[in-house]
């Protein structure tokens, strides 16, 4: 009985047994790959039983070691893997800087070798708006270097980040409910059907395009009509809301939705989402909105929840959008919607 309970108890510290008696002391854990001359411990422990065990300090050092080691890459490199795992149209912004920039370390370029170019792109006749465009696209780069793919050195911060945004006049949207109406209706001819859903799930939900395009049929929810989103601009998760008649088209143009797949994956590029550019220039050509930007739709939902009501920080939350930019662009109608209540609520006169 005693050398029974002996035997079982080689985990348990060096002592007295439950049966009174001195347990054998336990083997030492040795670690998994363990070589005799001094090279680094794994983090993870196999005992002499099989059972796994993490050396903390030995992952916290590894993780730094990881850290320290950037990717050796240009900047033409690191922006060519970017689009290869991004094709949005990326390729026409990033094409100059790549010719600029290219064989520079990506992780050595400064601020000032990007703001003196964008500074220039002004002095020859760029709208103030394409050049922060510009430098929000370098900062995509950047930060999908570094959140996605962690290749970036230690402490590394993105040169985009401290650089002056020039001051752009805000963008008026004014669409008519017909003329959406139009919009939403001529898309239903073009052959890609899965153009039609995106534009109607943009204007029904108010989500920017990314939000849309990079889901996966796990994230979609048909039957209650929500799409969720947890990776968004802002960082905070949310849930965006379309109408059923919207579902009934996607379950029509996918009948089959396996959880993994993207419903609107290129075909020319497995794994990002398709862009549809040429099929919303010509269908805004062709109902008399050469100027709408598929964006646009996003103004337009924001507008539309204010003037019937929503108060801005409500608008804000649903958008996933900042109550400050909200409230700079539709401040006006929220002051006429709570106008229009005050009025409302007298009743009788005094």
């Amino acid at each position: 009985m005693t050398t029974q309970r002996t035997q079982a108890s080689t985990l348990e510290p060096v002592g007295l047994t439950r049966a009174g008696t001195t347990a054998a002391r336990a083997p030492k854990a040795r670690a998994a790959n363990d070589e005799p001359n001094g090279a680094a411990v794994t983090p993870i422990l196999t005992h002499a039983r099989g059972q796994k065990r993490i050396n903390l300090a030995a992952a916290v050092a590894q993780r730094a070691v990881q850290a320290e080691q950037a990717l050796d890459l240009t900047f033409a490199e690191l922006c060519r893997s970017y689009l290869a795992a991004h094709y949005d149209g990326a390729d026409m912004q990033l094409r100059k800087w790549i010719d600029l920039l290219g064989e520079r370390s990506a992780w050595d370029i400064t601020t000032a070798e990007i703001a003196e170019p964008l500074r220039a792109m002004i002095d020859n006749g760029y709208a103030k708006a394409t050049v922060n465009r510009n430098a929000s696209q370098i900062g995509s780069v950047y930060k999908w270097a570094v959140k996605v793919r962690a290749i970036g050195p230690k402490g590394f911060r993105s040169p985009t980040l401290d650089l002056p945004r020039w001051d752009e006049p805000i963008r008026v949207v004014e669409l008519t409910d017909l003329q959406l109406r139009r919009l939403v209706r001529a898309t239903l001819t073009i052959k890609d059907r899965r153009f039609s859903v995106l534009v109607r799930l943009l204007a029904e939900t108010g989500a920017r395009r990314g939000e849309i395009v990079e889901r996966t049929w796990a994230d979609f929810d048909l039957d209650a009509g929500v799409v969720t989103v947890l990776a968004t601009k802002t960082g905070k998760p949310r849930q965006l809301f379309f109408s059923q008649a919207t579902a009934q088209l996607m379950a029509r143009v996918w009948p089959k939705r396996a959880p993994a797949e993207m419903p609107f994956e290129s075909r020319r590029a497995v794994g990002a989402p398709i862009n549809f550019k040429k099929h919303w220039q010509k269908i805004t050509a062709e109902v008399g909105l050469p100027n709408f930007r598929m964006h646009d739709l996003r103004h337009h939902r924001a507008k539309q929840m204010i003037q019937a009501g929503a108060a801005i920080s409500v608008a804000a939350q649903a958008l996933g959008h900042s109550s400050l930019v909200l409230h700079r662009r539709y401040g006006h109608l929220e002051s006429s919607a709570l106008q229009t209540v005050v009025r409302n609520s007298w009743g009788i006169e005094l």
